[in-house]
């Protein structure tokens, strides 16, 4: 099977160091949410605006980062900006947005090590990257273990660093820079893939070279009841397909004793309930 390519080459997958916090010195993570109880679907931007710029007030005496990660089709990439300066890096095209808002956070806090100033705040809009490193597991994402690493290096360095979530695409410019940047991003930068996002390309070329198989056999019966290799809908769309006693699960699961009505394309609401499988009424 074809799954080699040159997409594949030179791609080393990411350890991760479970033990690299004793149980004695678990990281302690938490971030602000300034913007907590307004709904972005109902609140204007010049609301969230507001909110950010008292919120900045309150915390003037923080330098201010911000973190983006952009994903599409073609391009994958993070943008850091800095009061004075930022960066931005193109990543591995199979890098999920996850990983790339996280490699974003963690590009953040390797550019404030040589810093003489102690006090940052990190902003980012992935309220996803925020809880998964406010619950330490040992299975957590590597580079989550990487940020909560480098975070408690830079802590017992006396820095003092925050983090708070911020809106996307509502005028606060910080993170507007980051969105643009990350997005136009050139600079490749070389990492490790974190296995998830290795399995999910492998998973989405399998699909697709059975797809093309399948796709051959147009003449076989099932074909014209499942042309999609795809997973089913998820309940509740398919109640009533899945349900053990509908004529559509017996058909399929071939849990009756006519399916030469499906082979012929008759009609199941027309087939007697004498013909349905006795296992399914006791």
């Amino acid at each position: 099977m074809p799954l080699h390519g040159s997409d594949l080459n030179n791609i080393t997958i990411q350890s991760s160091d479970f033990f690299c916090f004793p149980p004695w010195d678990i990281p302690q993570f938490s971030y602000l949410n300034p913007f907590s109880g307004f709904d972005k679907s109902s609140t204007a931007p010049f609301t969230f605006q507001q909110l950010f710029h008292h919120h900045r007030y309150r915390y003037s005496s923080f330098i201010p980062i911000f973190t983006d990660g952009s994903k599409s089709d073609w391009h994958v990439g993070c943008g850091v900006v800095f009061p004075s300066d930022t960066l931005s890096y193109r990543l591995h095209n199979f890098c999920s947005v996850f990983t790339v808002e996280l490699v974003a956070i963690f590009c953040a806090l390797r550019e404030i090590s040589p810093s003489n100033q102690r006090n940052f705040i990190i902003y980012t809009d992935s309220m996803s990257a925020l809880e998964t490193l406010s619950h330490y597991d040992i299975q957590m994402h590597p580079v989550g273990l990487e940020i909560l690493s480098v975070l408690q290096f830079l802590r017992n360095k006396s820095f003092n660093i925050i983090f708070c979530w911020v809106p996307s695409h509502v005028g606060i410019s910080g993170n507007e820079t980051a969105d643009a940047i990350a997005k136009f991003a050139s600079a490749f930068l070389p990492r490790a893939l974190p296995y998830v996002d290795i399995k999910k390309f492998f998973v989405s070329r399998l699909f697709s070279l059975w797809q093309q198989k399948w796709d051959i056999l147009t003449n076989n019966k099932l074909h014209s009841v499942k042309p999609s290799i795809g997973l089913w809908p998820i309940l509740p769309i398919r109640e009533v397909d899945v349900k053990t006693d509908s004529p559509t699960y017996r058909a399929y699961s071939l849990h009756t004793q006519a399916p030469h009505f499906w082979r012929k394309g008759t009609s199941l609401s027309h087939v007697s309930s004498e013909f349905y499988c006795s296992s399914h009424f006791n």
